[in-house]
C-alpha cells in the first residue's frame, strides 16, 4: 500500500467503514454467512484485518451492521414508495412493490446481497422480524388485516424462491403476475 493510500484511509475514515460494510454484504452473498472470514472481507474492501478492527470490535458487530445496513436501505425503499400511496394498506402495498422490485432487477447471480440460507440465519431473522414487527407497530391496521398479511405473504414466499439469482423470462412473467394479485390483496375490499 502506498503512502498516499494510506494517507487517504485515515482521512477517510467513512469511507473506509462503508466500505468494510459493503465487502461484507458481498462476500455473504458469494459464500455465505456461514463461510464468512474476516480475512475475505478485509482482502475485498482493500484493507488490512487490523484496519477492519479498528472500525468494528468483532466479526459479529461488522456482520450486524452490514444487516442493518441492507435493512435500512431496504425500509428507505419501502417508505420512498409509500410516499403518496392510499392511507389503506400504504405499508404492505410498498412492501410488496419494494419485494417484487428487488426480485426483477436481478440481473446476476446474488446481485442484491443476501440468499435464502443467509436469510435463515437466526441472527439475521431476528433483526429482520424486530424491523417488521417495528414497522407493523406504526401500521397497527395493517397488522391485523389478513389480505395485507397474505399479500407479505406473497412477496415473502415468491422472494424466498428466487431471490439471489437472475429470473428467466417465464419467472419474470410470473414475478409480475404474482406482484399484481398481492397488489389487489392490499387494496380495500
Amino acid at each position: 500500500m502506498s503512502a498516499s493510500t494510506s494517507r487517504s484511509r485515515r482521512k477517510a475514515p467513512d469511507s473506509v467503514r462503508q466500505s468494510l460494510l459493503q465487502a461484507t454484504i458481498t462476500v455473504i452473498g458469494q459464500h455465505g454467512l456461514a463461510a464468512l472470514t474476516v480475512q475475505d472481507v478485509a482482502r475485498a474492501a482493500g484493507v488490512s484485518k487490523g484496519a477492519l478492527f479498528h472500525h468494528f470490535s468483532s466479526k459479529q458487530a461488522l456482520v450486524d451492521e452490514a444487516i442493518a445496513t441492507l435493512i435500512a436501505d431496504f425500509e428507505a425503499q419501502v417508505r420512498g414508495l409509500m410516499e403518496g400511496s392510499p392511507r389503506h394498506g400504504c405499508f404492505s402495498r410498498a412492501y410488496v412493490r419494494a419485494n417484487f422490485d428487488h426480485l426483477l432487477q436481478q440481473e446476476r447471480d446474488n446481485d442484491i446481497g443476501l440468499t435464502l440460507g443467509n436469510m435463515l440465519e437466526p441472527a439475521l431473522l431476528a433483526q429482520w422480524g424486530a424491523w417488521l414487527r417495528g414497522m407493523l407497530a406504526e401500521f397497527p391496521d395493517e397488522a391485523s388485516d389478513p389480505r395485507l398479511y397474505a399479500a407479505r405473504c406473497v412477496a415473502d414466499g415468491y422472494w424466498a424462491t428466487a431471490y439471489g439469482r437472475p429470473l428467466d423470462e417465464e419467472e419474470r412473467l410470473n414475478a409480475l403476475a404474482m406482484a399484481e394479485q398481492a397488489l389487489k390483496l392490499c387494496d380495500p375490499q
